[in-house]
């Protein structure tokens, strides 16, 4: 885990440093992956308050959602679980691999034309607490 800078966010993952997703997942998405770490690939970043936690029997995966005060999206929780809190601020990065020949099926190993990949979470401190915190900073100087 490491420390971005002046907003007291940790990352708390990154798929570089993930070898079960890189020899799980990535093996089919090769060209998308060396696009990803070359920087070709569009990145998006969603911010906000996790404002819930659960867990998705289905899927078989625990899940975070991410409220930014127009959405709500969910995200599965990857990296060290004790960062997840509701209230808590969160950043994801993420992307979607695309297979550019998804309808020619007998050239693709998966039947799946797009996945979303999460790269990067950060996740700080609650709301409140980085409020308080500011404050105090603004009453001492």
């Amino acid at each position: 885990m490491t420390n971005t800078s002046g907003k007291e966010m940790v990352c708390v993952y990154d798929i570089r440093r993930d070898e079960y997703y890189k020899k799980t997942h990535l093996p089919r998405w090769q060209r998308q992956w060396r696009a990803f770490e070359s920087g070709k690939l569009r990145v998006e970043i969603s911010e906000g308050l996790i404002t819930k936690l659960f867990f998705a029997p289905y899927e078989g995966d625990h899940f975070f959602e991410v409220g930014d005060g127009k959405r709500h999206r969910a995200w599965i929780r990857r990296g060290d679980a004790s960062w997840y809190a509701v209230g808590r601020r969160v950043k994801v990065e993420h992307l979607v691999f695309r297979r550019w020949f998804y309808y020619v099926r007998w050239f693709c190993q998966s039947d799946v034309p797009e996945i979303p990949v999460v790269s990067k979470i950060w996740i700080g401190d609650d709301d409140a607490s980085h409020e308080n915190s500011s404050a105090s900073v603004k009453a001492t100087t």
